[in-house]
């Protein structure tokens, strides 16, 4: 086959899986968008924890 033949088909496959990755995510309600808690896990340095 000719590169041209080659790049068409290979263009086309990856056109349909990026669709198909699109209306899956849609359908999944994806959102790009970053949530934010309301309350923040509090950080701790050199593996102290929280005591109760």
């Amino acid at each position: 086959m000719s590169l041209p033949i080659v790049l068409i088909v290979i263009v086309s496959i990856m056109s349909i899986f990026a669709f198909a990755i699109f209306i899956i995510a849609k359908k999944s309600n994806f959102s790009t968008q970053q949530t934010i808690d309301t309350k923040p896990i509090r950080a701790f340095k050199n593996g102290e924890q929280e005591i109760k």
